[in-house]
């Protein structure tokens, strides 16, 4: 997982340096992992290409909500900052919970 981190930190830092010159900037998976996977199809807006990406890395939408980072941001901040379409990847992602003025997630602690 320090690896993944470090990929996505170099791979942001390096599209953020980009993203001075140029408004559009294009993510590229750096490595064929599931988080990897779902932070990409989350940043490209593609709902259908998220759900896969959630199926197939076997966790759930709450988890990837809660959970889960991307260049060191909460999945819904990246998203945010980043994606093409993001309203409605957010609200995919929370359920309809996400709000671009405030998140919050309400998270049980139950086991």
């Amino acid at each position: 997982m320090k690896t993944f981190t470090k990929t996505l930190a170099v791979v942001g830092m390096t599209f953020g340096l980009a993203g001075v010159a140029s408004a559009n900037v294009e993510f590229v998976p750096s490595d064929d992992t599931a988080s990897t996977n779902i932070c990409v199809s989350a940043v490209q807006g593609s709902k259908s290409n998220l759900r896969d990406a959630i199926e197939d890395a076997g966790v759930t939408k709450r988890y990837v909500a809660t959970k889960m980072t991307c260049n060191d941001m909460p999945v819904v901040e990246f998203v945010a900052q980043f994606s093409e379409n993001p309203e409605a990847i957010n609200d995919y992602i929370t359920n309809g919970k996400y709000n671009s003025s405030s998140f919050i997630a309400s998270v049980n602690t139950a086991n």
